[in-house]
């Protein structure tokens, strides 16, 4: 399946996972669209990533804090689209913050957590999911964490756990919702580290088998897949390479 003439929209294009994805998509052809709460790590996306000129990518600053941002920023990506229809959203959001043990944590640091990686993926979702119920071949892509599916290996990770779980079942949530419809939501859950490109370490300072080069051709496998209502758990870099086809 080739992506020329398709357009992609990466939210949290800067990130680490993000910005694998976007070089990718690129690779294969597509119109690419990175939203960042930042206009400087759009920027720093281009160095990193090699973005040329005359590639098909378009900067968007935005957000998804909340109901006004997230529709402004739905705007501005209709706006630098000029009315072309979207084909896929990646919607990478969000990261696993240290904190106490729970019963010391204040409640405010889990609000936080889920604001930053459950309420701005709801966001995303509810700006752009409904645009894509009826195109066919469309696709919206979620991203977890290991952390959904055990107890923390330190108990300074509790708010991961939560957060990934809480994640995980938004995706049965949105799966039960468009299940009639044309487009595929799934969401991939990464049980390992990633480094970003050309890095043997994660944000953690732990060694990783790859970087996000290694990681994004994942995410254009689903889209070329037939997956529908997922949560496509990836043990491994080899469990990533064989969802690319590789």
């Amino acid at each position: 399946m080739s992506f020329e003439n398709r357009i992609v929209v990466v939210i949290g294009a800067s990130g680490v996972v993000g910005s694998g994805v976007v070089r990718k998509y690129l690779d294969a052809g597509a119109t690419v669209v990175g939203v960042s709460r930042s206009a400087s790590k759009l920027e720093q996306l281009k160095q990193q990533m090699k973005i040329q000129g005359s590639e098909p990518f378009v900067p968007v600053v935005g957000d998804f804090k909340d109901e006004a941002s997230a529709a402004e920023a739905k705007k501005a990506v209709g706006a630098a689209l000029k009315g072309r229809p979207i084909d896929h959203v990646v919607s990478v959001q969000g990261f696993v913050a240290f904190a106490k043990a729970p019963t010391s944590t204040p409640p405010e640091e889990l609000k936080a957590a889920l604001d930053d990686g459950l309420f701005n993926n709801l966001l995303a979702a509810k700006a752009f999911l409904p645009d894509l119920k009826d195109r066919e071949g469309s696709t919206f892509t979620l991203v977890s964490g290991g952390l959904a599916h055990m107890p923390p290996p330190n108990v300074s990770l509790w708010l991961g756990t939560v957060k990934n779980a809480a994640l995980n079942a938004l995706t049965h949530a949105l799966a039960a919702e468009t299940a009639n419809d044309k487009v595929r939501l799934n969401t991939l859950c990464i049980h390992f580290g990633i480094a970003p490109v050309g890095g043997d370490k994660n944000q953690f300072g732990m060694t990783t088998e790859g970087d996000t080069l290694r990681l994004a051709p994942a995410f254009l496998g689903v889209a070329r897949g037939t997956q529908k209502g997922q949560l496509l758990c990836l043990g491994s870099f080899a469990d990533a390479d064989k969802l690319s086809g590789h």
